[in-house]
């Protein structure tokens, strides 16, 4: 009967060890969690903030040359895209976020065209002078 009592305390010890572990564990996995996803959301924000900086100094570059003046661009644009625009001067990327949107743009010194693909990912576009704007395409 001993024998019975003893088997019954040692699970009982195992289960008492797996619930400290669990307790050490748990908080540390949802520290790391947390920590990865704005790390992420910050990578997505620095991808957002050099394409519109390289559309914006592509595009003047290609406006003070004047026509026929153009320049490829490869850029890597970021996951979580709500919306891209191309409005008078202003380059405009949204991104979804844990707050809402967060809203990342640049503006050029001359009038701009065109739009940008949402999709994220490696993309190519042409950053092209007309007579009095600058073209954007894909």
């Amino acid at each position: 009967m001993h024998v019975t009592k003893l088997k019954g305390q040692a699970a009982m010890e195992y289960m008492v060890m797996l619930g400290f572990a669990l307790a050490i564990v748990l908080p540390l996995w949802l520290y790391v969690n947390t920590t990865i996803g704005e790390s992420k959301q910050n990578l997505d924000v620095t991808y957002a903030k050099v394409a519109v900086n390289k559309i914006r100094d592509a595009a003047d570059s290609v406006y003070v040359q004047g026509p026929p003046a153009q320049v490829p661009l490869v850029l890597d644009m970021p996951d979580n895209i709500a919306s891209t625009s191309i409005n008078g001067r202003e380059i405009q990327i949204k991104l979804y976020s844990q707050d809402g949107q967060t809203d990342i743009y640049a503006v050029a010194q001359s009038s701009l065209q065109g739009t940008l693909p949402t999709r994220s990912g490696r993309i190519s576009i042409l950053v092209k002078a007309e007579s009095n704007f600058v073209n954007i395409t894909e």
